[in-house]
C-alpha cells in the first residue's frame, strides 16, 4: 500500500475512533453515563507524549544529519499549533449566538485534532519506521480519542445543541483527523529527503496538543502529575511496545 493510502488509513482509524467515542451521546441517558470511564485519560496522555518522542521525533533525528533543520521543523510544529489554537480561543463564545458558538467550538476542536491526524498519517506511511512502530502512534491516539469524542459531544450538548447536532459536531472533528492523516501520507510520499522534517513537524504538533493537557494537569496537582502512575504507565507502555516489536 502506498504512503498516501497508509496515511489515509491512519486518519480513518483515528478519526473513526473519535466518532465512535461520541456515539453514546445519542442515547438518552444521564449526563454521568460514560461507557469510556475505564479508559484513563492520563494513561492516554502518557502514551501520546512517548509516541511523539520515540516514534516521530526520534526517527526524524536518526534518519538525517540535518539536525538543525529537524529542530526547526519540530519548533514550527509546536509554534504553529499553539498560535492557531490561541487565535481560535481568543474569540469569546459569549459574544456569539448559539449557532455561531457551536461553529466556533467545532473549529477549535477540529484544530485540536488536525495534528493528531497528521502525526498518525506521517508515522504509518514513513519509510524510516516499521509499520508496527507507526501503529504504536495510531494506537495511542485511538486510545485517547474514545473518551475525548464523548467529551467533545457532551460539550456541544452543554451549550444547548440537540443530541444529534452534538454527535455531528464531534464527528466533524473526527473528519479533520482523516484530512490530517491523508495530508501526512501525501507529504511523506513526496520525497524521502523531506520525511525527517515531516515527522518532526508532526511530532511537534502532537506534543503541542499533549502539553496543553499536561500543563493544565500540572496546575491542578502542583507538579505532582508527572509522577502519577497512570501517566507514567502510559509512557512506559509505548517503550515496551516498541521494544517488543523491534
Amino acid at each position: 500500500m502506498g504512503s498516501a493510502l497508509m496515511g489515509l488509513a491512519a486518519g480513518i482509524i483515528t478519526g473513526g475512533s473519535t466518532m465512535l467515542g461520541a456515539l453514546p451521546i445519542l442515547k438518552k441517558e444521564t449526563k454521568a453515563w460514560n461507557p469510556w470511564r475505564s479508559l484513563n485519560l492520563d494513561f492516554a496522555i502518557g502514551m501520546m507524549l512517548a509516541a511523539a518522542a520515540f516514534n516521530l521525533i526520534g526517527p526524524a533525528y536518526n534518519s538525517t544529519s540535518g539536525a538543525l533543520g529537524v529542530s526547526l521543523a519540530l519548533l514550527l510544529g509546536i509554534v504553529s499549533i499553539y498560535g492557531l489554537s490561541h487565535f481560535i480561543h481568543s474569540f469569546s463564545p459569549t459574544q456569539y449566538s448559539l449557532h455561531r458558538r457551536a461553529w466556533l467550538f467545532v473549529t477549535a476542536m477540529m484544530l485540536h485534532n488536525l495534528p493528531e491526524g497528521l502525526a498518525s498519517g506521517a508515522a504509518l506511511s514513513a519509510d524510516t519506521l516499521s509499520q508496527a512502530n507507526g501503529w504504536t502512534v495510531v494506537g495511542a491516539i485511538v486510545f485517547q480519542n474514545f473518551p475525548e469524542g464523548l467529551a467533545t459531544a457532551a460539550a456541544f450538548l452543554s451549550i444547548g445543541l440537540s443530541r444529534r447536532a452534538a454527535f455531528f459536531g464531534a464527528a466533524m472533528t473526527g473528519v479533520m483527523e482523516i484530512v490530517g492523516g491523508a495530508a501526512g501520507g501525501i507529504f511523506a510520499s513526496m520525497t524521502n529527503a523531506s520525511l525527517p522534517y515531516i515527522l518532526a513537524f508532526a511530532g511537534g504538533a502532537m506534543i503541542s496538543v499533549t502539553l496543553e493537557e499536561i500543563f493544565a494537569k500540572l496546575k491542578e496537582t502542583n507538579m505532582r502529575y508527572l509522577y502519577q502512575k497512570e501517566f507514567v504507565l502510559g509512557a512506559m507502555s509505548v517503550v515496551v511496545m516498541n521494544w517488543i516489536i523491534q
